[in-house]
Parts: structure tokens; sequence; C-alpha cells
């Protein structure tokens, strides 16, 4: 996957960003839990310290995706 950093530091170009770009993960996650998930887009769920899992209403359910911080970081790039 493929991101831009923008002029101000923030990440660019991100599944369901809708033209945002994002300063954190914190809030690119947030995003997507407020405005991507609503609209059937998939968003990630924090379900421990450091753990998120993917949440979707695919039918058929996909089998269940639990990604570490670090692991987002990278597949979105972010270095904070």
């Amino acid at each position: 996957m493929e991101q831009e950093s923008g002029e101000t530091g923030g990440v660019r170009n991100l599944p369901s960003s809708f033209g945002n770009s994002f300063a954190s993960l914190d809030e690119y996650l947030e995003h997507l839990r407020r405005y991507a998930g609503p609209v059937d887009q998939p968003w990630y769920r924090q379900i421990g310290p450091g753990e998120y899992e993917l949440v979707t209403t695919m039918t058929p359910r996909p089998p269940r995706q639990v990604c570490t911080r670090e692991q987002l970081m990278r597949e979105f790039g972010f270095s904070r």
C-alpha cells in the first residue's frame, strides 16, 4: 500500500480517508471508526493494549484479523 506524507507531516492517500491526511495512527483509526464504519467500510477496533481487530460487514465474514499497533503503523506509513 502506497501512502504519501503531506507537507504538514500527515499521511495521505489512506483507505477510506475521504481525502483527509492524518498526523497519527490514532487520528486515522478514530476517523475510520467514526466515518468509514457507518458506511460499511472496514475499520479497526482496539481489543487490548496495542492490539486491534479488523471490523468488517462483509458476507461471508472473513477470518478474524488481529494486528498489533506496530503492524498498523508500518502498513499505513506512520512513524509515530
